[in-house]
């Protein structure tokens, strides 16, 4: 099972502190949300568990089966799922996933692919010859988590995974966050959404 440790992290921009001496621990598992107002650090919590950015100071360790995950082999096992994640927008949800998934050395069949929309509440026929790029903010983020539902990934990093979703959306991405914990995936959400904090089973305040 994975783990994420924060030994004694802070991070600062441009001489400006965001956080500081954080010490906390993110087991496989269960869910941990990362709670906070806006500035408070959560999504760079997020980028610093997956190794996106290194701390001002202290250290960040991702382990596996004990074994401390160096930044290609990290790599391989996490997927981030964050607003800045951006779709091609001249390709279909096909064309995207296969992109994206390809990376990992992910094929879809076509029944694959199929169930995969259907799974985050998209129908394949009818964007089967859509481009991305005639979206809604809510079909798109449900093309996001797509491809970290396909992706095999055992550390699941999620910043504000309900943003743009409907209450079926919301509560979707809940029922896979949980069963993912109970595969015993890392599943890691930075939130302002009472309902996802409420469904965590720790939470870190960045307060």
């Amino acid at each position: 099972m994975g783990k994420i440790t924060f030994q004694d992290v802070g991070q600062s921009f441009q001489g400006r502190s965001i956080f500081s001496h954080r010490n906390d621990v993110v087991e496989g598992g269960c869910i941990t949300a990362v709670c906070g107002a806006n500035g408070s650090g959560k999504s760079t919590f997020l980028r610093l568990a997956a190794h996106l950015l290194l701390p001002t100071e202290g250290h960040v360790s991702v382990r596996e089966a004990g074994e401390e995950l160096r930044r290609e082999a990290l790599f391989r096992r996490l997927s981030l799922v964050t607003p800045e994640m951006r779709l091609y927008p001249r390709l279909s949800a096909r064309e995207n996933l296969d992109f994206f998934l390809g990376l990992r050395g992910v094929r879809l069949t076509d029944e694959d692919y199929e169930a995969l929309l259907a799974r985050v509440g998209l129908r394949g026929s009818e964007l089967r010859d859509t481009w991305a790029g005639a979206y809604s903010t809510g079909m798109c983020q449900r093309l996001k988590l797509a491809c970290l539902f396909a992706s095999g990934a055992a550390f699941w990093l999620l910043d504000e995974p309900g943003a743009n979703l409907d209450a079926e959306g919301s509560a979707m991405v809940l029922r896979e966050a949980r069963r993912a914990a109970e595969r015993g995936c890392v599943v890691l959400l930075a939130t302002n959404d009472p309902r996802e904090e409420a469904a965590a089973d720790e939470v870190i305040s960045m307060a």
